[in-house]
């Protein structure tokens, strides 16, 4: 390709992109080849900044979306770049943009093998994994009958969220109150709460996730609330850290079905990581 598009500082300057410009993200996500997922971009744009390249030919060349966690602590996903401007700078443009607006926050993300050696250049580097897993939920006979929950809505998020920032390290309320809207189960347990899990439907999948708990029985059974009476695709993005829950998905019929790897840049994660056992989804962390 020659001309103006054949460059990307040649396209119009990176811009937020507004909610109503979320049929052109999804667009961009299908050039690419990748599910729509709208329920996740209505939490993207909810609880992030999402920018983009547009395209003098229409549409994006390309987006990025930031989630910042306060001043300390954001996250970086959904970089895309349009196949007709694929290794041509914009990726790298992108990601200047969101990491200069982040200003000294610990930046962290998920890279696919494809995207790791331009996040590495950037500085990232790997401090875990994160493992996809997918299937149709097969439960066993006890599976989450022992514990006792409670169902969580906006109006009483104030110990989720206290729970939360502890595991997680900083304030998710945005993402949290998001979630709170579109989750069709969100429950938590304890007696002051000490875990909760959401599940919600993207697209023709069931994601379960955040989940955080003080232990793996407590985040299996909470997964098994949430999962239980439902048919078709459910998935959870569970960190790599998490190794007795992965099996424990397996052996219920939600096998590891894809591998990325979690990056930070700028400092250490931050809260007690060992209470997270599911991400709400890769994109926000």
């Amino acid at each position: 390709m020659t001309g103006a598009l054949a460059d990307s500082a040649a396209l119009p300057p990176i811009r937020r992109l507004s909610a109503a410009e979320l049929a052109d993200c999804i667009a961009l996500t299908d050039d690419r080849g990748w599910a729509a997922e709208p329920a996740k971009w209505q939490l993207l744009f909810a609880a992030g900044e999402v920018y983009g390249a547009p395209d003098p030919a229409g549409g994006l060349a390309g987006m990025v979306a930031l989630t910042r966690y306060g001043s300390q602590l954001a996250a970086i996903g959904m970089l895309v770049v349009a196949s007709r401007h694929g290794r041509q700078g914009l990726g790298g443009r992108l990601m200047q943009e969101v990491m200069t607006r982040a200003g000294g926050a610990v930046l962290v993300l998920t890279a696919t093998d494809m995207g790791r050696p331009l996040y590495e250049r950037l500085g990232f580097t790997a401090v875990d994994t994160s493992i996809q897993h997918a299937g149709v939920f097969a439960a066993k006979p006890g599976d989450g009958s022992r514990l006792v929950t409670s169902p969580l809505r906006q109006a009483g998020l104030g110990p989720v969220l206290t729970a939360d920032a502890e595991a997680f390290g900083a304030d998710r309320r945005r993402v949290l109150t998001g979630l709170a809207g579109l989750a069709d189960s969100f429950a938590g347990c304890g007696e002051p709460l000490t875990g909760y899990a959401a599940a919600w439907q993207n697209g023709g999948t069931r994601v379960i996730g955040p989940v955080v708990a003080p232990d793996a029985a407590t985040a299996s059974a909470l997964i098994s609330q949430a999962a239980a009476g439902r048919q078709g695709q459910i998935r959870l993005d569970v960190p790599g850290r998490q190794a007795e829950l992965s099996r424990w998905l397996a052996s219920r019929g939600l096998p590891a079905a894809r591998q990325t790897t979690l990056m930070v840049r700028g400092g250490s994660l931050p809260g007690a990581r060992e209470r997270l056992w599911a991400q709400a989804n890769v994109a926000i962390g």
